[in-house]
């Protein structure tokens, strides 16, 4: 299947494994800007061919975001066709503070933090 091969852009891999979830890896690297956010939206959209699609990022790299990247990504969040969705960070004080951020947004989708990555795996696979 072609739509399994990773997609390697300068800051991070998309990938869709055999159990259909679609795994994105950040990699250390400078602030995102608005084009890297379209970008990888891009590709995670090729991945998921359109459908509702179970989604892992891997962000345990150092990375951040600027204003307008930050802007954009909520943008792409009510575009987005996500099922359900689990974030890896690198720690459990970062892991505590996502979720409290997430308790004041609303998804239309289940969505998990987690500093271990089989975890997040394995709850995502509940899904399918």
């Amino acid at each position: 299947m072609a739509s399994s091969n990773p997609t390697e852009l300068e800051f991070a891999s998309v990938f869709k494994d055999k159990n259909g979830i679609i795994i994105i890896t950040l990699k250390d690297y400078r602030k995102l800007d608005q084009y890297d956010v379209i970008n990888i939206n891009l590709a995670i959209r090729h991945k998921s061919e359109g459908k509702p699609a179970l989604k892992l990022l891997d962000a345990r790299a150092k990375w951040s975001m600027d204003k307008k990247a930050k802007e954009r990504a909520k943008l792409e969040q009510v575009a987005s066709v996500t099922k359900a969705r689990a974030i890896v960070v690198s720690n459990a004080i970062t892991a505590t503070l996502m979720k409290f951020l997430q308790s004041f947004s609303k998804h239309e989708y289940p969505q998990q933090v987690f500093t271990d990555f089989d975890e997040a795996y394995l709850w995502l696979k509940n899904f399918n």
